[in-house]
């Protein structure tokens, strides 16, 4: 492999798109790490991280004869990388599958210092989008969420239909969500995608 000084992106390219897959090798250990760092910084999920980064390594290798020498793979690669987190984002929102999935992945790395950090953040921003919901819609969440009481348990005890109770939890999670997409980065906004099925 070629060290940092020797790289010479634009005629590594040239042999890409002539099918030389030394030269795909060289451009993947070039960029594998610092993609790998931008990628985690929002998944926030070492297995998760790779994943994506070996997709977009994928993509590369089967668009090569489509990119041009001239114009900078590195924005190229990273444009591929934050749409991938965001293609993520939206999965994770429709798939219970890899909703279980990111949930046990966290929950098998909660001691890990980044991830409890996360977890914090996550939590002051919960917390602070159910302090701002009107006063009935905080107590109708926090009966439902957070001492688990189902909708006709919280309809009998706040004097209230269960259809009301529906609304005003979906209600409060359009305001939920509004709020962390609002105050947080895209990896709050990632875990909230990961959690919702557990809170709405």
């Amino acid at each position: 492999m070629k060290t940092v000084e020797n790289f010479d992106e634009a005629a590594l390219i040239k042999r890409l798109k002539e099918d030389d897959r030394d030269a795909f090798v060289q451009l993947y250990n070039h960029y594998h790490h610092p993609l790998y760092i931008f990628i985690l910084r929002f998944v926030k999920i070492p297995g998760t991280a790779e994943d994506i980064l070996q997709d977009v390594f994928l993509k590369i290798w089967e668009i090569r004869s489509r990119v041009n020498p001239e114009l900078s793979l590195n924005a190229y690669l990273y444009r591929i990388s934050r749409n991938a987190v965001f293609k993520l984002l939206k999965k994770t929102a429709t798939d219970d599958d890899m909703r279980s999935e990111l949930m046990q992945q966290l929950d098998s790395d909660t001691e890990a210092p980044h991830i409890k950090l996360q977890w914090k953040q996550y939590n002051n921003i919960l917390q602070q989008a159910i302090n701002h919901l009107p006063p009935q819609r905080q107590k109708v969440f926090k009966l439902c969420r957070e001492e688990g009481k189902t909708y006709d348990q919280a309809a009998t005890e706040l004097g209230i239909s269960k259809n009301t109770i529906k609304e005003h939890m979906v209600s409060a999670m359009k305001s939920i969500k509004e709020y962390v997409h609002l105050h947080g980065d895209i990896s709050l906004c990632l875990l909230f995608l990961v959690l919702e099925k557990n809170i709405s």
